[in-house]
């Protein structure tokens, strides 16, 4: 007892040691940028986790966001004192017992949400996650992994874990945790949306998004259907492809990628946190204690809404991973198609200087080469400045499609052999040759332009007469999608013409 004892002091007295230097590594931060967040995802002092994305190529990863808070942050509406009871009680019964000492699960504008107990200040650990309790895809019955697929992913792999604990019904171990998961039709994830919905956002890198991702789901469904269909022990008499569609969205919206572990994982009370984009405080992994934690960015009040970050994503993620969108999301983005005409004489020469400078194109399901790229846009802050929010890439795609001899083609190859083998990403040495290379740049995307505001006419016409807070979620999110890619595309639009008017050449 006594040497037990002692392991807790010295445990806690670590956990104080550990807390009272992240505070104060924090506090130094938020004094020496003045409030400016330039932390990324699963980076620094909080440990590397990242929100990871489903998407068609299973070794790809990225971060992404589950919901968003807007200020002032909501407070509690009415605690469900009962469900928060029995989620409790379910964590001690399987020792944690540290879990959630400073927080209680209450009811927000946004749903289920998570309020601080008592005063938090910051640097403290608000919550700890021992990693028994972290659902990984190895945590599927024996029986079920011996009869899968080696090709058969992580996010799959989750998706059953879920259908097997919901046959299990309250006799599973996990029960508290899969009857708080969303039911048909609480995810509002566009995989759902119905075929006149997706046409709201036809021309923007969503529908196309949208549409890869239920063709994963329904490939990753046929993989497991035979093992569905031997198991019905498991899983039950029959699981038809909505149900796995449910679970596997289910997944998607909640997985947490753990770097150390080089795996997915499910944390239960994790889920309750609500998403803040102005906060810097993020779930974190140690290693050492092989568990998770949240340590508060900021102080809170008894009965304040405490809230983390799960990163930094356009509306077109959210839409497709969460099935929700943020009003003048800060981070929206666009997609900019750029393409060769199959017309230009020099197709195959600039075909080829693409391709051996790290450029490539999208290649079409029948081995036939697109010729083209999809560039990604950002909000270009400044009108007067450097253009960050266009990519080099897409720049130097445009010097290269404007390019008419054999020549200049010639000249960007050994102009990149000379530097640090990047292709054209520096201005055309003519003037008249860069102002082409930018109105190229700003035709298209003043197209863009009157594409997508005519879309925004149609969702306000499918609309009319209805007031907006009382919009379908689907036609919400749309012209949330819609109204951000004009706002980043008239930013580089207006960069451009200042470029163009002021016959200045930019650095690059």
């Amino acid at each position: 007892m006594q040497c037990r004892q002692y392991e807790e002091e010295k445990g806690k007295a670590d956990l104080g040691k550990r807390v009272r230097k992240q505070k104060q590594k924090l506090l130094k931060q938020k004094s020496k940028e003045k409030g400016k967040v330039h932390m990324e995802v699963g980076a620094g002092m909080w440990g590397r986790w990242s929100r990871v994305r489903c998407i068609p190529l299973p070794s790809a990863v990225c971060s992404s966001i589950r919901t968003h808070i807007a200020h002032p942050v909501p407070q509690v509406v009415g605690a469900p004192v009962k469900e928060h009871s029995e989620f409790a009680s379910w964590l001690h019964s399987r020792g944690e017992v540290d879990t959630c000492h400073a927080l209680t699960v209450g009811m927000s504008n946004h749903g289920r949400t998570l309020f601080a107990a008592r005063p938090i200040e910051v640097g403290e650990q608000v919550l700890r996650v021992s990693g028994d309790l972290m659902i990984t895809p190895n945590k599927l019955p024996t029986e079920v992994k011996e009869l899968l697929p080696t090709g058969v992913t992580e996010w799959a792999r989750l998706a059953l874990f879920i259908l097997v604990e919901q046959h299990l019904g309250q006799a599973s171990q996990w029960a508290p945790y899969i009857n708080c998961l969303p039911t048909c039709g609480a995810l509002h994830s566009t995989v759902f949306w119905k075929k006149e919905e997706l046409e709201l956002v036809r021309f923007t890198s969503l529908h196309r998004e949208t549409m890869q991702r239920r063709a994963v789901i329904g490939s990753e469904f046929a993989s497991v259907l035979p093992v569905l269909q031997k198991c019905p022990h498991i899983f039950g008499e029959r699981v038809l492809h909505s149900k796995f569609k449910q679970a596997y969205a289910t997944v998607c919206s909640r997985a947490w990628g753990i770097e150390a572990l080089q795996t997915l994982a499910l944390v239960p009370f994790v889920d309750f946190f609500n998403h803040d984009s102005n906060c810097r405080a993020l779930l974190s992994y140690d290693e050492e204690r092989a568990c998770a934690e949240v340590i508060a960015d900021k102080n809170y009040a008894r009965g304040e809404q405490v809230v983390i970050s799960y990163g930094r994503l356009p509306n077109t993620t959210l839409a497709l991973d969460f099935g929700f969108t943020i009003s003048c999301n800060p981070y929206d983005q666009v997609e900019v198609w750029m393409a060769l005409s199959h017309r230009d004489p020099l197709r195959k020469m600039k075909l080829a200087l693409l391709h051996a400078h790290g450029m490539p194109t999208v290649v079409h399901a029948d081995g036939s080469d697109s010729g083209g790229n999809g560039f990604h846009l950002r909000e270009v802050k400044s009108v007067t400045g450097r253009g960050k929010g266009i990519p080099h890439a897409l720049r130097a795609f445009a010097r290269v499609l404007c390019a008419t001899t054999p020549q200049e083609l010639s000249e960007m190859a050994a102009e990149a052999m000379k530097y640090d083998g990047r292709l054209a990403r520096l201005p055309a040495k003519s003037r008249n040759k860069e102002a082409q290379v930018m109105n190229l740049l700003l035709a298209r995307l003043e197209s863009l332009i009157n594409q997508r505001s005519l879309a925004a006419l149609n969702i306000s016409e499918s609309c009319h007469g209805v007031k907006q807070s009382a919009w379908k979620p689907s036609a919400i999110m749309a012209s949330d999608v819609i109204a951000g890619e004009i706002r980043v595309l008239r930013s580089a639009a207006a960069w451009l013409r200042h470029q163009t008017s002021s016959n200045c050449v930019s650095v690059g």
